[in-house]
């Protein structure tokens, strides 16, 4: 199986497809992790951004002087070798996001399997069909102090907080990978769907605490353009996915890099956010960059570092909706460093 075949048959199984949003560590997907692993792998390590974290100084340049943009959280990952050439694999990630005086917290889950359907020993390379579910909820995420745009007017918000948000995604990726002994390669395309929803809000403004969805019209949806944010907080999206990765090894170190590129599909929360004069993001591009050590055949420990275009557009959804488009105008990075083992 050669290259340009491969790359061919990616790019046209993205280009018919409408699908998912990138899963979190998409971008170093593979046709066959136990190449990596052996017959399976726990991982387990903190996550983090904050302002001695951030080398290149991004938020300074942004104007941000307060702990804005700060995250905290830890990725516990997992897989399992099955059958002839199958992998399970899960993971599950605590977040906590902070913007002023706000808290972001949410859970992230994923549940993986793939089955290689074609592999050539001679040349090295295979050829594998992943199916995944992940998703996202929060118990509460609020954003306090704002001023919300309606149609070029301003209204000043004291809070709006979204209740129990959460968003499900399925999502077929095929990846077709290259074995060397000390390198690999892939080239993977993916599709799916997801549903982003928020069964209720509430908000305070002008002396009074509103809700929605409510029986009746009420002071704060009532204004010309409220109900145009609130229409976009439940929806369903679509997208297509396109990336890549490589790993080199020497002796006891292990490099790693990848990139992904979702682009996303959500035409009535897109409407809406043009209609109300903010400009609406679809394409989300990922960076991770790994270093790992190996202390003995079972035991390494890892750093990785991963860079966004548009923050978590396309690994948080229900983040994204009229009210909170403007933020995604920007990078965001985290930075992990962990424990994994081998078995």
């Amino acid at each position: 199986m050669n290259l340009p075949t491969t790359l061919l048959k990616a790019l046209a199984l993205a280009g018919i497809a409408a699908g998912a949003t990138a899963a979190p560590l998409d971008a170093l997907m593979e046709a066959m992790p136990s190449q990596r692993y052996g017959e399976g792998f726990i991982e387990f390590g903190p996550d983090a951004m904050n302002s001695t974290l951030d080398v290149f100084k991004v938020r300074s340049q942004m104007g941000i002087t307060d702990n804005t943009g700060n995250y905290q959280g830890f990725t516990l990952r997992a897989g399992r070798a099955f059958g002839s050439g199958g992998w399970l694999d899960g993971a599950y990630m605590r977040r906590n996001i902070t913007v002023g005086a706000d808290q972001y917290p949410v859970t992230s889950w994923r549940l993986g399997a793939q089955q290689v359907l074609r592999e050539n020993a001679a040349a090295g390379s295979a050829l594998a069909l992943r199916g995944s579910v992940w998703g996202n909820h929060s118990a509460n995420v609020t954003k306090s102090n704002f001023s919300l745009d309606v149609y070029n007017t301003s209204i000043y918000v004291d809070r709006v907080s979204a209740i129990k948000p959460k968003d499900q995604h399925y999502q077929v990726d095929l990846v077709n990978s290259w074995y060397g002994s000390q390198w690999s390669g892939s080239v993977f395309a993916g599709f799916g769907t997801g549903r982003v929803t928020i069964p209720g809000v509430e908000a305070d403004f002008a002396g009074g605490t509103y809700a929605y969805p409510s029986d009746t019209v009420n002071a704060f949806t009532a204004i010309s353009g409220v109900s145009e944010h609130l229409g976009t907080l439940n929806y369903r999206l679509k997208t297509q996915q396109l990336g890549l990765n490589a790993s080199y090894m020497s002796g006891a170190w292990m490099y790693r890099a990848g990139y992904v590129m979702a682009n996303m599909r959500r035409p009535a929360v897109d409407s809406a956010v043009q209609s109300l004069g903010n400009t609406p993001y679809q394409r989300n591009q990922t960076l991770i960059g790994e270093v790992a050590y190996k202390f003995t055949q079972t035991t390494h420990a890892y750093t990785r570092v991963q860079v966004m275009q548009r923050q978590f557009l396309s690994e948080i959804p229900f983040l994204y909706n009229s009210i909170t488009s403007p933020i995604f105008g920007v990078k965001y990075g985290v930075v992990s460093a962990g424990l994994g083992f081998s078995f």
